[in-house]
């Protein structure tokens, strides 16, 4: 019986659709064919499926399929409607809008159904689409500053006005002739205001480097600013350093096991009579050796790790002199040390 009603209920769905898709061509004047009417129709059943399984990108794509064929006030909802379901603020608010301004000169009920809900739809949206607000300084007043907004171009007379965008991550890159181009990363939170202030120096002053979206400067600039020439060394402190660590974890977790086995069964220092005198003794060269090489590997840990930190810090920029003096730090078997080199 269940599988009965829901096979009616679906039926009932596509005629309902094909009540509301059949007046599309008289209220638009046109006549799509048959074939474009039933493929509109099964496209909208299966768009609002979609989106109650929350399979968003199919359902997308099915509603804009269906409504590039009708082109309708209910085809045009449902794409609303998945818009919204997919964060596309902007995108749903500007196809309700077009709903609403729809001629149903015909007087078709579910178009005007449609439009209803649209316009309801629209005005819910307004006040949740964010707004970035860009502030460019450094061109002089008149320079012609070009600023994108994830791709798109914002018209200057239009720039450090309110620019409406989904919430979410964006990316704002902004240049000007004679000047350098930077891009910086930006959230933006429904319902509010981002203000993003961006600042860009003469190229002639090393600002025609080109900063990527995630905030790296372009190593194939002029003046290498901003990287480091990191010395081998310290790549190699580095690994080093991870090796000690590594050994002291490992040979630390097989110390506890033996500092646990020795607590329980060797209190005092005196093994119980399941012991015989090889196993205790045994026992102690494992608790002796898993310490002396957690210990050392804890050493040589701190040591790698910290002379790498210091390498990167004191590293000299890209394209500077190589020093006169310094010193590189070394790792033995016998201990840590540095070597001092250059002119005194």
């Amino acid at each position: 019986m269940r599988h009965t009603q829901a096979r009616l209920g679906a039926t009932a769905t596509i005629v309902a659709l094909g009540l509301s898709l059949s007046g599309a061509a008289e209220a638009q004047g046109k006549q799509p064919s048959a074939a474009a009417k039933q493929t509109a129709r099964q496209l909208l059943v299966d768009c609002r499926e979609k989106l109650a399984a929350n399979k968003l990108p199919e359902a997308l794509k099915d509603c804009q399929g269906a409504h590039a064929i009708m082109g309708v006030p209910s085809t045009g909802l449902d794409l609303a409607r998945v818009h919204q379901a997919m964060g596309h603020l902007v995108e749903a608010r500007e196809v309700a809008l077009e709903v609403t301004r729809f001629d149903n000169a015909s007087g078709n009920a579910a178009f005007a159904t449609a439009m209803t809900e649209a316009d309801a739809l629209a005005q819910s949206l307004e006040p949740k689409i964010p707004s970035l607000v860009i502030n460019v300084s450094g061109p002089p007043a008149g320079a012609e500053i070009t600023v994108k907004v994830d791709a798109e171009t914002i018209p200057q007379a239009a720039v450090s006005l309110p620019y409406k965008v989904n919430p979410g991550e964006h990316t704002v890159v902004v240049s000007a002739p004679g000047f350098g181009q930077r891009a910086e990363k930006v959230q933006a939170t429904a319902g509010q205001t981002r203000t993003v202030d961006i600042a860009l120096r003469p190229a002639s002053a090393g600002g025609g480097d080109v900063v990527d979206p995630f905030g790296k400067p372009d190593e194939a600039s002029p003046d290498g600013e901003g990287g480091r020439q990191i010395p081998v060394w310290t790549w190699i402190a580095g690994g080093v350093g991870l090796v000690g660590v590594g050994v002291a974890v490992g040979f630390g977790i097989s110390f506890n096991d033996a500092q646990k086995t020795v607590s329980r069964d060797c209190p005092n220092n005196a093994c119980n009579d399941s012991y015989t005198p090889a196993q205790a003794d045994a026992l102690q060269a494992k608790w002796n050796r898993t310490l002396g090489l957690t210990v050392a590997g804890s050493i040589v840990g701190a040591a790698g790790i910290g002379a790498a930190i210091f390498g990167i810090v004191t590293a000299p920029k890209k394209g500077a002199p190589a020093p006169s003096t310094g010193f590189v730090p070394w790792i033995g078997p016998s201990g840590v040390g540095a070597s001092a080199f250059g002119h005194f």
